[in-house]
């Protein structure tokens, strides 16, 4: 059988190398839809474990950092670092805004900081460190085409780009990152609100704590002794806010992947129907010779599955091309289509509807009648 099918591939290149590239391209569509569903959910959780704490202190009842409002009382810091083991809390505040230019606005996700905190990796610039100076993800420089010494005006308030980090961004939204010495400045010249006390002066604390400190021990007497603030491990914290990504954009990546999966079988169907009806002549003379509906069946089975092993990495490589073009051109976005995972559900998948696909033309071997062939 094998020789049957490598033959039967063969015997017309062009129609093997199309049908293997559409098959490749179901595959390429649908890696991209899982990686670009990794790559939200792996945002979110950088978005913590960037920080680099030991421990992140928020709101009680609050175990998010980017998708919920946290606000800690001014005195949470003084009496967190009167914990033992705690070497030091440094502030950290998150404000959502909008960034407009040009009548184009993008929500931001503003992140102000005093000693740790700040952007993890930077392609151009330098941190913060003059008055009014901010760093902004590279999607949003993409965006307003905005490079280092740039005005970027926020609500009426000027600040100065000094640098455009890399990869900082989560739930679709360009994070921004300036120091502590500008926040009420910030808050008193712009026009984010009339109300300063509508706004937060600290979100969250990054507690860095003593080399020999437990951070299981210190996080529940640092919940002991400060009730306002809930202590959570930044691996714990950053699995919520993957959980949190889960639920608002699951349902919708997940009905995108299964139309994916089902758009999958319809080609490998449409396919495998036509290559079964162009070789009905073929299949006569086989039915004629003695070979079974069983047998033919199953040849066209493995016809597909072999095209489909073929067709797999060609769709990875595709879609970790896609995925380069996305992420260069739109940089908001992260496309973790090469990831194992995304390959992995792939691979099972294109082989589960392929063998699905090769199912509809059974039909049409069972109805081939071997005395037609030999009609004149």
């Amino acid at each position: 059988m094998r020789r049957l099918i490598a033959r039967q591939l063969l015997l017309d290149p062009l129609r093997t190398l199309l049908t293997t590239g559409a098959l490749a391209a179901v595959v390429a569509a649908i890696l991209v839809l899982e990686g670009f569903n990794e790559g939200l959910i792996e945002q979110l959780g950088n978005a913590v474990i960037e920080r680099d704490a030991d421990l992140v202190a928020t709101q009680a009842g609050i175990a998010n950092m980017t998708g919920t409002r946290s606000v800690l009382p001014q005195f949470a810091r003084r009496e967190v670092e009167a914990v033992a083991g705690v070497e030091v809390a440094h502030p950290l505040t998150g404000i959502p805004a909008i960034y407009s230019r040009d009548e184009v606005r993008t929500p931001i996700f503003l992140l102000v900081y005093d000693s740790a905190g700040g952007p993890a990796r930077l392609d151009v610039g330098r941190a913060p460190t003059e008055a009014r100076d901010i760093v902004v993800d590279r999607s949003l420089a993409a965006k307003y085409d905005l490079e280092v010494g740039d005005p970027l005006v926020l609500s009426d308030f000027e600040f100065r780009v000094s640098g455009i980090a890399h990869g900082a961004a989560a739930m679709f939204t360009a994070f921004a990152f300036a120091r502590y010495d500008d926040l009420i400045d910030f808050y008193l010249e712009s026009d984010l609100a009339a109300d300063i006390t509508t706004f937060p002066l600290l979100s969250f604390l990054l507690i860095e704590l003593q080399p020999d400190a437990d951070r299981t021990t210190v996080a529940a007497a640092i919940e002991r002794a400060v009730p306002s603030a809930d202590v959570l491990l930044p691996e714990v914290l950053a699995k919520e806010d993957e959980k949190l990504g889960r639920v608002i954009f699951g349902p919708i990546m997940r009905l995108l992947i299964g139309v994916g999966y089902l758009i999958g079988v319809l080609v490998s169907g449409i396919i495998m129907f036509a290559v079964v009806n162009g070789r009905r002549s073929d299949l006569g003379v086989m039915k004629a010779l003695g070979f079974t509906n069983a047998f033919l069946g199953r040849s066209v089975v493995l016809e597909a599955l072999t095209l489909s092993v073929v067709a797999i990495p060609v769709g990875v490589l595709l879609a970790a091309l896609i995925s380069e073009v996305i992420e260069r051109y739109m940089p908001l976005y992260s496309v973790l289509a090469t990831n194992a995972g995304p390959v992995l559900r792939t691979a099972v998948a294109s082989l589960t509807f392929t063998t699905l696909g090769a199912l509809v033309p059974i039909r049409t071997i069972r109805r081939v009648d071997p005395c037609t062939v030999f009609r004149t």
